[in-house]
């Protein structure tokens, strides 16, 4: 268990890195790298022209240099490189993570190769609240809901090694330690998380609150949206206005012009009947009134993103902030300051951003490595805040730090590298038991020869291949 009489102050240091410091019997520093709707085709927003030549696959010398070197200033740039990839607009009015196929897309296109039109997206509950265990009723009062997607290069990557079907799977697995063929240098994967706006969920002026993260508190049983206490306010009437850099309403009940945002304010768009149908399902709304209908706004709220530039994948997570020049923890001012020169449209600007390149500091080795050092956050508010101990193994989840072991057996305590790379199964037993993979951990030291590897296949850090597992095939 985590010991909440622990102190927990942040400071900044000057080499642009985020410390949490805890005074207790021994002091620990962590590394913190932590109404008239719109029609389906609206455009989400002009994009401001690009200022910069973008950067975007980088080779993986340079950026383990930058790891080596605890070059974070390159490490935030290169990653707000990358989310300006995902937000440019494309031909059509979408952006180009909109245009990417989720994993249940790809599955409909192996499985029925000659056909001419293939299954929409569907909005799915976000899988780690499954893996985790966690019951429906201590999410029901944010219903949010997942997109799981996949870059052109990561689908050509599962289509032609047909890496979502068990017997795959099954023959991939050999000896001890076994491993999927890893995916493409290019390749990305990301989990967008949105809010849809129904219409039960709008006032008679058109208002939408939503709660919205204000920073972490550390308690055993998690810190999930319903305890945040901090909420915003949408005006989702048709309006040209926006809120660049607004405030919080701790109250989540007086609106007033510094809490109020627009529709310009975030990444946004319609919904079809395919993805409000998915929607009520994933929530088991079967109330007709507070059911999910076509055109019903859709609202980014966090998206975590993988791209396979290294190794162990270069890792960084969004979510939208309402004082996106000063964010909360896990971001930072230093973070939100990268952004110069990128060239973001003024929606992708409205996000806050963590990233972990590593698991702690400094780096280690693929093989043989110490889990020691100083700790690297990386969390997404809107998906694991709300995961407590129970979640986590307890017995994997810690790192020596300055010779004390701090305990990250939390949501907000957890490292978005160290979470993917157990992505795992054992496919000698069903791959839908408890014992198939392995449970989830906090930020900690993984090598590729780590115990809860053994008599399992590594899935190259995609726990989106462990949940879409065909196993008819």
């Amino acid at each position: 268990m985590l010991n909440l009489e622990l102190i927990l102050t942040y400071q900044l240091k000057t080499n642009f890195m985020k410390t949490i410091q805890f005074i207790a019997v021994l002091t620990s520093i962590l590394i913190v790298t932590s109404c008239n709707k719109p029609k389906k085709d609206d455009q989400y927003g002009s994009v401001v022209p690009p200022v910069e030549t973008y950067q975007y696959p980088s080779d993986s010398t340079t950026i383990n240099k930058w790891i080596a070197n605890d070059n974070f200033k390159a490490m935030y740039k290169h990653s707000w490189y990358v989310w300006k990839h995902l937000t440019s607009s494309v031909e059509g009015g979408k952006l180009t993570y909109q245009t990417w196929a989720s994993p249940q897309q790809i599955l409909d296109k192996m499985n029925n190769p000659t056909k001419n039109e293939f299954m929409g997206l569907r909005f799915n509950k976000p899988n780690q609240f499954g893996h985790a265990k966690l019951k429906q009723t201590d999410f029901d009062d944010t219903d949010i809901v997942e997109v799981v997607a996949y870059n052109p290069s990561a689908e050509k990557y599962a289509v032609d090694n047909k890496i979502f079907y068990l017997s795959t799977l099954k023959a991939m697995q050999t000896g001890e330690y076994s491993q999927i063929p890893e995916f493409p240098h290019d390749a990305i994967t990301i989990k967008p998380v949105y809010k849809v706006i129904t219409q039960n969920s709008v006032s008679s002026e058109g208002i939408y609150t939503m709660a919205a993260w204000h920073g972490p508190e550390y308690k055993d049983k998690g810190y999930p949206e319903k305890e945040w206490k901090s909420c915003i306010h949408v005006d989702t009437n048709a309006s040209t206005k926006s809120n660049p850099n607004g405030r919080l309403d701790y109250e989540c009940n007086n609106v007033t012009a510094e809490n109020t945002f627009y529709l310009n304010d975030f990444i946004h768009f319609s919904i079809d009947k395919s993805l409000a149908d998915s929607y009520n399902s994933s929530n088991n709304i079967t109330d007709p009134t507070k059911q999910a209908k076509e055109g019903d706004i859709a609202l980014l709220v966090g998206m975590h993103v993988g791209t396979k530039e290294i190794k162990r994948w270069v890792w960084q997570t969004f979510w939208w902030s309402a004082t996106p020049d000063t964010p909360s923890i896990p971001s930072s001012d230093d973070i939100a300051s990268a952004r110069s020169g990128i060239g973001l449209s003024n929606q992708a600007r409205h996000y806050a951003m963590d990233i972990a390149y590593s698991m702690v500091i400094p780096a280690q080795p693929y093989v043989g490595g110490k889990n020691e050092g100083e700790l690297v956050i990386g969390f997404n508010p809107y998906l694991e805040s709300g995961f407590g101990n129970d979640v986590f193994d307890a017995k994997t989840s810690y790192v020596y730090s300055n010779g004390a072991k701090i305990e990250t057996n939390l949501g907000t305590m957890s490292n978005c590298m160290s979470c993917h790379m157990s992505a795992a199964v054992n496919t000698a037993v069903s791959v839908n038991s408890n014992v198939s993979s392995p449970p989830y951990v906090g930020d900690t030291y993984l090598s590729y020869k780590d115990s809860i590897f053994q008599k399992r296949l590594m899935l190259d850090f995609a726990w989106s291949i462990q949940s879409n597992i065909d196993t008819l095939k």
